[in-house]
C-alpha cells in the first residue's frame, strides 16, 4: 500500500506541475524546435583464397533519431524518440542466418519548470525502453545448419518504464538531475519468459515495480570541429536495497565527414542487480553487460 501511495504521489506531482506550468506559459511566447536524423550503415567482407583466414560477412543497420523541444520563459519540454536496428550474417554459406546485432526502442520525455535561477529546474521524466524484434539463442544441427533456438527476448520482454520527479542543474554542456521520487517498472509480457522469472520479475508474474531514487548526468560537447561527444550516466537505487545500485552508462563519439556521411563509435554499459546473465558453463550470475558499435553512416538530417 505504501508503494502504491508513493506512485500515486509521483503521477499527481507530474500532472499538477505540468498544469501549473502550462497555465504560466499561456501568457508567454512559446517556441518549438524539431529535428531528426535517419542513418543507414552497410558493411560487406568478401574473401576468396585468403591465406590469412577469415569469414565473409554482411551487416546492415539503421538509426532513427527524432527530437522535439518546447521552450518558454518558465519551462522546457524535451521529447526524444530513438530507434536502432541492425542485422549481420557471418559466413558465405546461404544456410547461415541473419542475426540481430542491435535493437532498441527508447522514448524519453522531460518537463522542466524553471526556478528563479534558470539553471535550476523542477523536473518530471518519463523514460520507456524496449526492443522491436524477438531475440533467440542459436545452434547448429548435425549438418552444420544454423537454427533458431529458445526465445530470450521480444517487445515488452523486457520493457522498462521510469517515472521520476526531481531537480536538475543544467548548463550548455552539462546537466545533472536527482530524483528522490522514482518509480521503476519492469515488464515481461511473454508467458514462457515470465514463468522462469526472466529479467528480475518474480517467476509467474509479468511485471515488477520498484520505488527509489535516481541520478542522471549528461556531458555533451564538441572536442574539435566536426566532432561531437556525448556521455550519459544513470544510477538507480531501490529504497529497499539502497546498497545495490543499478548502473547505465552510454557514450557516443560522432565524426562528421560531410553533409551525408558520418562515422560514429558508441558504447553502452549496464549493471542491473536483478538480471542474471547465462555463462558459457550454463550457470547464471550477475555480470556487467557491455556493447560497442562502430558505424559508417549515410544519413539525412531534417
Amino acid at each position: 500500500m505504501k508503494k502504491v501511495t508513493l506512485y500515486f504521489i509521483i503521477l499527481l506531482s507530474i500532472f499538477s506541475l505540468s498544469l501549473n506550468a502550462q497555465e504560466a506559459d499561456s501568457t508567454q511566447q512559446v517556441t518549438w524546435k524539431k529535428a531528426g536524423s535517419l542513418n543507414f550503415s552497410f558493411a560487406n567482407v568478401g574473401l576468396s583464397n585468403w591465406a590469412a583466414g577469415g569469414q565473409n560477412s554482411i551487416s546492415v543497420g539503421t538509426i532513427l533519431d527524432l527530437n522535439a523541444v518546447r521552450t518558454s520563459e518558465k519551462s522546457t519540454w524535451e521529447n526524444n524518440l530513438k530507434i536502432q536496428y541492425g542485422m549481420a550474417r557471418v559466413g558465405k554459406n546461404s544456410t547461415n542466418l541473419f542475426k540481430k546485432t542491435d535493437d532498441s526502442f527508447i522514448f524519453t520525455s522531460k518537463y522542466g519548470y524553471k526556478l528563479k535561477n534558470p539553471k535550476w529546474s523542477i523536473t518530471q521524466i518519463v523514460d520507456f525502453r524496449s526492443q522491436m524484434a524477438p531475440g533467440y539463442l542459436y545452434s547448429r544441427d548435425s549438418l552444420g545448419v544454423e537454427q533458431e533456438g529458445d526465445l530470450i527476448s521480444k517487445f515488452l520482454a523486457p520493457g522498462y518504464l521510469l517515472l521520476a520527479t526531481g531537480i536538475e542543474y543544467k548548463t550548455k554542456n552539462f546537466s545533472i538531475n536527482y530524483a528522490p521520487l522514482t518509480a521503476k517498472f519492469t515488464f515481461v509480457t511473454d508467458d514462457a519468459l515470465a514463468a522462469v522469472g526472466a529479467f528480475g520479475v518474480d517467476p509467474g508474474k509479468k511485471s515488477r515495480s520498484e520505488l527509489g531514487s535516481s541520478l542522471l548526468s549528461t556531458l555533451e560537447f564538441d572536442p574539435m570541429e566536426n566532432v561531437k561527444f556525448k556521455s550519459s550516466l544513470s544510477l538507480f537505487a531501490n529504497y529497499e536495497t539502497t546498497s545495490q545500485i543499478d548502473v547505465g552508462w552510454e557514450t557516443l563519439l560522432v565524426f562528421k565527414v560531410n553533409k551525408y556521411l558520418t562515422t560514429s563509435f558508441g558504447t553502452h554499459l549496464i549493471y542491473d542487480h536483478d538480471i542474471l546473465i547465462t555463462q558459457e558453463d550454463g550457470t547464471s550470475k550477475r555480470a556487467i553487460q557491455f556493447k560497442n558499435v562502430l558505424n559508417v553512416n549515410v544519413g539525412f538530417v531534417f
